[in-house]
């Protein structure tokens, strides 16, 4: 078994390739495809206040400047809290059900909507449709079998942002740990 002289990836991924160093193909992708556009100090910065002025501008004279998708989990918290003490945002808080809902982020979500004092929108997917859905993704033995669930969250998201005509959706996604190659086993 061979094992990535950087991260904790081996031989288990069939697919991996390493380099003369020793580095796999995930921490090339990652140093190639994700740091250079990845910016953390970009929150703080002038060109985050120049998108958070075009976000209050979008919705002057409306009920919300933007709608937040919140899953319940740390990144979209995260955000979602940033956006409102730090920035003033006042968005609309929407989250979809697609039928895996754990209590604790239901109860994550409920805490940080009423700490905020904000308005929660809940979007209940088809139980049953998106069972079928996922389970032909889990018995054809593709790689990324929760593709089903996350094309409904942003379908929903942007249908109700377009009947609505609210113009900017913020998601808590996480592009620097959730963007790399998944191993195809």
């Amino acid at each position: 078994m061979n094992r990535c002289s950087r991260c904790v990836m081996d031989t288990t991924d069939i697919k991996i390739c390493f380099d003369e160093t020793g580095v796999c193909d995930h921490c090339r992708t990652y140093e190639t495809s994700i740091k250079p556009f990845w910016k953390p100090e970009v929150s703080d910065s002038p060109q985050m206040t120049t998108l958070v002025d075009k976000i209050k501008a979008s919705g002057k004279g409306k009920e919300f400047d933007c709608l937040m998708g919140m899953s319940g989990g740390i990144d979209s918290s995260f955000l979602l809290h940033k956006m409102v003490t730090e920035y003033g945002l006042r968005p609309l808080v929407f989250h979809v059900d697609g039928g895996w809902n754990s209590q604790l982020a239901v109860n994550n979500i409920q805490r940080v909507v009423d700490k905020l004092g904000l308005d929660l929108y809940t979007e209940v997917i088809d139980w049953k449709e998106m069972r079928d859905l996922q389970l032909a993704y889990f018995k054809s033995g593709v790689s990324h079998i929760d593709t089903p669930q996350d094309h409904a969250f942003f379908a929903t998201m942007y249908k109700f942002a377009s009947k609505h005509n609210i113009k900017y959706i913020l998601t808590g996604g996480n592009y620097a740990t959730e963007c790399i190659r998944n191993p195809l086993e």
